[in-house]
């Protein structure tokens, strides 16, 4: 894989580029702005998202395989930091480290009878991962190590400005790292799997190995994303870490905003985050339609019906007929650069 060929893309499209750097740019500065409740609430559980839905992204997305259930790693790197970390006292960064490798460990070993089934199968197979988790860490005989149903607390010692830089800094990092995986050979590997796994084997690719590969990354993420998450809300609850609700975003977020895209999940978990901060606002729950805020499924699901309806690519679809609309047909300059992609995709 040459660096220059990664840096094309962004050579071709400079405002892109720009664009990146000025969102992280706005986002390093956010805490300056806003209050503790909006960077630790809604700009954090913003990042996470992110981070978890990109990371159901190489599986899903580049892959092919819908990993239900790949929030379980996320849980595990969260129960795994914070019982070194809360309750014997370790020192932070052994807690962060020994608790991703153990995740790593455990993604690569699950991926083995995992990838033992295909298709729908699969996607339940992974799915019955969580509840098997939350059933671990609330076994009586563990309960001096989980907590049990109360999981495990501890005192918090970090400024919520420096976990969400953390976090900050961990998102932007995943988002990169997908995007180098998207452009180079292991990238197009994968893709070849999800188009066709029996052709991709017939031409030389190791797809055993990918498929573990791409489970361990994926897990490797969810896991460390769990470890920032338990570091900077000092506790781990497993009714809701555990949660089929939890598990179904990362593949929300990634089919509302386009799998198989970088923008896809990160637009995706924005759009979330902006539905769960109105109706949760002050401006809602003081007035007469606060009971809206019970409903905030049910309108997630409406916009996934539609976005399902209009553009079953997630909302990444849409950029081309919106761009059609509002400003006509493409240059020719546009049209060319368009071609060039494909060709090179």
């Amino acid at each position: 894989m040459n660096i220059h060929s990664l840096l094309d893309p962004l050579k071709t499209r400079p405002k892109l580029l720009l664009a990146a750097f000025v969102t992280v740019a706005i986002f390093g500065a956010a805490p300056n702005f806003l209050g503790k409740y909006e960077v630790d609430s809604v700009l954090d559980t913003f990042l996470i998202y992110v981070i978890l839905a990109e990371s159901y992204d190489i599986m899903g997305g580049l892959m092919g395989y819908v990993a239900l259930g790949i929030t379980v790693f996320y849980a595990a790197g969260a129960y795994l930091f914070a019982i070194p970390y809360y309750l014997m006292r370790w020192n932070l960064l052994e807690a962060f480290l020994v608790s991703t490798l153990i995740t790593a460990l455990i993604g690569l070993l699950v991926s083995f009878p995992m990838f033992r089934l295909k298709g729908f199968y699969f996607a339940v197979a992974t799915l019955a991962l969580l509840p098997l988790g939350g059933y671990i860490v609330t076994d009586p005989s563990l309960f001096n190590l989980t907590g049990g149903v109360g999981g495990v607390s501890g005192i918090v010692v970090v400024s919520y400005q420096d976990a969400y830089y953390a976090i900050l800094g961990f998102a932007v990092f995943t988002v990169a790292l997908i995007y180098v995986i998207s452009k180079s050979k292991l990238g197009l590997a994968l893709t070849s799997i999800r188009e066709d796994e029996q052709i991709a084997e017939s031409s030389g690719i190791n797809t055993w190995l990918l498929k573990k590969v791409a489970m361990t990354t994926s897990a490797t993420l969810c896991g460390f994303a769990g470890c920032l998450f338990a570091w900077s809300q000092g506790s781990v609850v497993p009714s809701s870490i555990f949660s089929f609700n939890t598990a179904f975003i990362p593949v929300t977020f990634a089919l509302f905003g386009g799998t198989g895209t970088i923008l896809g999940p990160i637009l995706g978990s924005g759009v979330y985050s902006i539905i769960d901060y109105v109706v949760r606002s002050t401006f809602i729950q003081g007035s007469s339609i606060y009971w809206i805020s019970g409903y905030e499924s049910a309108i997630i699901g409406i916009f996934l019906i539609i976005v399902g309806l209009f553009a079953p690519g997630g909302i990444m679809q849409l950029r081309k007929p919106l761009t059609k609309f509002f400003f006509g047909e493409q240059s020719t300059k546009a049209k060319k650069l368009d071609v060039s992609e494909s060709h090179h995709s």
